[in-house]
């Protein structure tokens, strides 16, 4: 597949982990991504795939783009490993489950009522990590290229920093 002319250069620095037990997701992803010029991806489908493959893969993921509902370990307790293993990783956060949570009692968040996506986000910066923020399924191109271009740009320094 030819890569997209108008991909982002800084797009190239990305190495990505996508973590969701959606396999068509993850596939469309991949290629979305790899269309548009990111270095690398690699894929797990629950959140104990996700840690191996953070633990494992060299060059170390530099963004983690993690699904909340998983079967096995859920997004939420991938996050909370990610932080005790001191992950420097940006993190985008998807869910299909933002306002109405699944009927399943053992994810963890299951009973909560409220914006599940803000509360995820919240108790992940609280625990250390870099989380830009987080999308609500479904994905699609233009995106998965708004979540490329708030990691490049929380990357960039700023205007004003630049000119001191």
């Amino acid at each position: 597949m030819t890569k997209n002319p108008g991909a982002n250069a800084d797009y190239a620095k990305l190495h990505v982990l996508l973590v969701d037990d959606d396999e068509f997701l993850l596939e469309l992803m991949k290629v979305t991504l790899r269309d548009l010029g990111v270095a690398s991806v690699v894929l797990a489908l629950n959140g104990f795939e996700g840690l191996n493959s953070y633990r494992q893969t060299q060059p170390r993921p530099n963004l983690i783009i993690c699904d909340l509902c998983m079967p096995q370990l859920g997004g939420m307790e991938l996050l909370s490993h990610l932080a005790l293993d001191g992950c420097q990783a940006d993190i985008l956060i998807i869910s299909g489950h933002n306002l109405i949570p699944p009927i399943d009692n053992h994810w963890a968040l299951a009973n909560y009522n409220g914006p599940i996506l803000n509360l995820a986000e919240k108790i992940a910066r609280i625990q250390g990590l870099k989380v830009h923020a987080s999308f609500e399924k479904p994905i699609t191109r233009e995106k998965i290229i708004e979540m490329l271009d708030v990691v490049v740009a929380s990357n960039k320094p700023s205007a004003i920093s630049a000119s001191n």
